[in-house]
């Protein structure tokens, strides 16, 4: 019996998060020393003094757990699996609150537990160590960013499968990055392979197949630009803008004409069409 609530607490993980131990812990020796500290002028300003680094604390524990996922995992477990979910939302939350540094953090701090409780095949474990590649990959973090999307392909292929949308996204991050580093054969054909295998799994007007076109499309149009030869970087620009303008035709069947993608790939078009006269001419 004794080995199964051992068990128990094990499966459960801590209640008191690392994070908030050490406010806890600084609120808890704030008010065991006010009770030896003589009233008055040294009482007020050993509250203030140890008021301040609490807040501090605070501040610094929020910064990887918010207080509500705190009490949530005060409740439930350090290992549970909407507490570890909710940690990871809150990654999402910085992310869409253009605090990209924030979340990376964040990733960082509950992917080890997410290992550690669900294991390293878990979906959850496997979507979470995606979003901190591109993350950290887009922000710097990463020495090796493509080499490290690769290994994530590898993992999560062999899990979910080739069609599954985290292993798209992850190979369209690569397709991406590649093409960043200025390898652009490489790119080319990593985007062609992402179209194909989106369509095949997701659809043709699928969000994720047609912004992997639009990004192929202008990885051509750009590249059509730096040939040095200007009949072909005619021919190819204008194979560009055709090729652009079916995509936003597909753009606005699939997602509407007012839809914020939609828009900005319109725009970027327009950009194009306006230009080709000067570069056929």
């Amino acid at each position: 019996m004794q080995h199964e609530r051992r068990d128990g607490r094990e499966r459960r993980g801590q209640r008191v998060s690392k994070a908030w131990r050490w406010p806890l812990g600084g609120l808890a020796a704030a008010v065991v020393g006010a009770l030896f500290v003589p009233i008055g002028g040294p009482l007020w300003v050993h509250l203030m003094v140890t008021l301040g680094a609490v807040v501090t604390l605070v501040s610094m524990a929020k910064r990887e757990i918010p207080f509500p996922v705190a009490v949530a995992q005060w409740r439930l477990g350090g290992d549970d699996p909407d507490v570890l979910r909710a940690r990871v939302l809150s990654a999402v939350a910085c992310l869409q609150q253009g605090q990209p540094g924030l979340a990376v953090f964040r990733l960082k701090s509950v992917l080890p537990d997410l290992t550690r409780a669900m294991g390293a095949d878990h979906p959850d474990t496997l979507s979470a160590r995606v979003l901190s590649v591109q993350l950290r990959g887009e922000t710097g973090d990463l020495p090796d960013r493509v080499g490290a999307v690769e290994q994530v392909i590898v993992d999560i292929t062999r899990v979910l499968g080739p069609g599954h949308p985290d292993t798209l996204a992850a190979a369209y991050c690569r397709a991406e990055w590649l093409g960043q580093d200025g390898r652009t054969d490489e790119s080319e054909a990593a985007f062609a392979d992402v179209i194909a295998a989106t369509t095949e799994h997701l659809g043709a007007d699928h969000n994720m197949t047609l912004i992997a076109r639009s990004s192929l499309t202008i990885l051509r149009h750009d590249r059509a630009g730096r040939t040095g030869d200007e009949d072909a970087t005619a021919v190819a620009t204008a194979e560009a803008v055709e090729d652009m303008a079916a995509v936003v035709d597909a753009m606005e069947r699939a997602f509407g004409a007012d839809d914020p993608t939609t828009a900005s790939t319109r725009r970027l078009l327009t950009q194009w069409q306006n230009a080709l006269p000067r570069e056929t001419g």
